[in-house]
């Protein structure tokens, strides 16, 4: 286990503790722009203050540059490409509150644990 799976570990802890877990999970899922590597998100839901919030940690190939790809007729960027290097893996922590039936991202400071 490495410092960021402890992490990972420590701040679920903390929620359930505070909050108590609703929903906990993992999946596997191909990047959606590149279909031949995949990602492993876990998750954990939870209610707090009458809202339904949703966390992740999704663990993939690093990005290791951003392409820009331009129209001759067009000043702006009109396509980014990502370059991953498949044997330098990231971690990422996204927070989500639930409104209706979409998921709405916020920042782990707006979730102020506190």
């Amino acid at each position: 286990m490495d410092s960021n799976d402890a992490g990972w570990d420590r701040l679920v802890d903390a929620v359930d503790l505070k909050f108590g877990l609703s929903d906990h999970g993992r999946y596997e899922e191909a990047l959606p722009d590149r279909s031949d590597l995949t990602r492993r998100v876990q998750f954990v839901t939870f209610k707090r203050g009458g809202q339904v919030y949703k966390m992740e940690r999704v663990t993939g190939p690093a990005i290791v540059e951003r392409k820009s790809h331009y129209h001759k007729s067009a000043g702006q960027a009109t396509r980014f490409e990502n370059i991953y290097d498949p044997d330098e893996i990231s971690h990422k922590t996204n927070v989500y509150v639930q409104t209706g039936s979409d998921w709405e991202p916020i920042s782990l400071e707006d979730l102020a644990l506190d």
